[in-house]
Formats: structure tokens, sequence, C-alpha cells
């Protein structure tokens, strides 16, 4: 055989040895670079991640929608193939809601009112309705298992550079280029990008703020606060205080009367108590609202107000950019 002809054949081989292994299993199916495979039988969760890793090998893992766009193609595979409720990565550490990464999801889409709980025990479903809720881990419910296309492989350790002392890694990694969409606005401290709705109610808000990939804004500290109020300003330039609740920014805090503790939208911890306005919370039934108490802004408070079925100034979704 000559070399030509030798070259030529390996050529093939090689072309179709790549094709084959950038196809999903029989019986799954493809998306966004991942493979997806139904079960088809219900367990718990702990179960359910270990037949997954049985089935597809150890990088196989419980569903994790990433975007709006994943979280629809997850629901069309559970209307397919599952009962109600199947069985998502996320779990409840206590504090608030986690990956397998100890890292909260990059993005949610809770029904209203949920996670309906964030103790140890406690993990999350996504219903047939899109909808994410929390269900206890000893449940039986369906199994959606998913695994990269191409398996990650393991890579040699590289020396880094130092990252900014008391600064998350994001900061570090986007130092050269802004990774927000448009139309949002990144707040590098809490690794997040806002964006500022007008006219609407808190439920349409937070639908709307779902629909573009992120939460209602919470807020974890002043710097946070300063910011999204800022955003809120800068929308209308010829903002005029009215003295109403109407005007001030919502965001997404609501208490959870069953245990007792106030909760954000975004499922992370509540850690802000000395944010509230002198005096507030003075009821607990409504929603969180930055206020916006004069033009520039330079008083940054947070205070709980109503506008579930009324229409207010101004909403600040957020997303998180690890």
């Amino acid at each position: 055989m000559s070399s030509t002809l030798f070259f030529s054949f390996l050529l093939i081989a090689t072309v179709f040895h790549s094709s084959f292994a950038l196809t999903c299993p029989a019986g799954t199916k493809l998306y966004n670079s991942k493979c997806y495979a139904a079960l088809g039988m219900d367990m718990t969760r702990d179960n359910a991640l270990s037949y997954c890793q049985k089935t597809y090998g150890p990088y196989a893992r419980l569903t994790a929608p990433l975007s709006y766009a994943e979280n629809n193609f997850v629901t069309e595979q559970v209307q397919l193939h599952a009962n109600w409720h199947t069985w998502l990565e996320f779990v409840a550490d206590g504090t608030y809601i986690v990956g397998d990464n100890g890292k909260p999801p990059i993005y949610t889409n809770f029904a209203v009112g949920e996670p309906f709980s964030v103790n140890v025990g406690y993990c999350i479903t996504i219903g047939m309705n899109g909808y994410w809720y929390a269900q206890p881990c000893i449940d039986s419910h369906s199994v959606l298992c998913e695994f990269d296309l191409v398996p990650p492989t393991v890579k040699p350790t590289v020396p880094t550079t130092v990252k900014p002392s008391g600064y998350p890694s994001c900061v570090q990694k986007y130092l050269n280029f802004v990774p927000c969409q448009s139309g949002w606005e990144y707040y590098p401290p809490t690794c997040a990008c806002f964006r500022i709705i007008s006219n609407t109610t808190y439920y349409n808000a937070m639908n709307t703020c779902r629909s573009l990939g992120g939460t209602l804004a919470s807020v974890h500290n002043a710097g946070e606060a300063a910011f999204i109020n800022r955003l809120g300003v800068q929308t209308n330039s010829y903002w005029i205080s009215t003295a109403s609740a109407r005007d001030n920014i919502i965001v997404g805090l609501t208490y959870n009367s069953d245990r007792g503790y106030f909760q954000w939208d975004d499922s992370t911890v509540f850690d802000y108590a000395q944010g509230f306005a002198p005096a507030e919370p003075a009821e607990y039934t409504t929603q969180g609202q930055i206020i916006l108490s004069n033009p520039m802004g330079y008083a940054t408070y947070m205070r709980m107000g109503d506008c579930s079925y009324r229409t207010c100034r101004y909403a600040a979704c957020k997303r998180y950019v690890y």
C-alpha cells in the first residue's frame, strides 16, 4: 500500500471516528452539546444521581438548565417522559439553593412562593409547567440525566495570577471586558449584571426577569443597593419624587411567614438586614423595594411595599456571571 493511500485511509478513519464519538448514545437526545436521557422510573434524588452515573458514566448528572431556552427544552423532555415532577441538580444547604459545585444556580425559574424551603433535606424539581419547586429529597420523582457530548479531560495544573483579595474570582476573570449582554449593567463585586424594567407589577417583573435569564434582584450590601439605586435614577433623567411607594425599585425580597425569615427570589441568603430604612420593615406581607428618596439617590434604603398587582415605577433584574 502506497504512503499516499495509507494516509488517505487514516484520514477517513479519523473523521469517521470523530463523527461517531460526537454522537449521543441511542435513546438520548442532543441539545447544546449535551446529551439528555430519561430513565423512565421514579426514585429519590440521591438514587437518581447514582443511576445517572451508573448508566452514563461518572460525569453524568441530574439536569440543570442554564438558560431560558434550555429550561424550555428540559420542560419538553419532562412533558414527554416524566410524571409531574423531575429532579434537577440543585439542593438546599440550609441557607440557599446550590448545585453540586456548591454555587447557586446561574439561572432559575422558581414558581411563585418557591423555593418552599431551603432547609437541608429539600431538593429542587422541575414541573411539567417548566417552573421549579422544592421537594423533600426522599420523595420519588422522575429522572432526566444529562452529560456533555465531549467528556471533560483532566488538564495539567497551570500557575494562575493572584486574584484581588476579598473579591470573587469573576472580578479578575472579567477585568478586560464586560460580560453583560446589551441592556444590562455590570457590578463586579457581586459577579452580576443588572437591568431596570419600568412600569410593572411585582409578579410581572418576576416573570419578565426570568424570561430574560435572571431573577428579581437580591441585595447583599450597601454598594449593591446604591448601584441599583443609581440605575433606577438614570432610567428617567426627569425623575420627580411623588413620595409614593410606587416610585421605588422592586427587588426580589419576600417574607416566608411559614418559616419566619426573609428570602430572595434568586435563593441567595438574606444577609443585609441593616439595609432597611429606619422603622422598616413596618410590615411583612408585601415585597422588597429600594427607596428612591430623591433624584441624586444619596440615601439608599430598603422597605417593604405593595406592588403585587398595581403598577410601580421600576423593578431590578439580576443575572450572575460566574
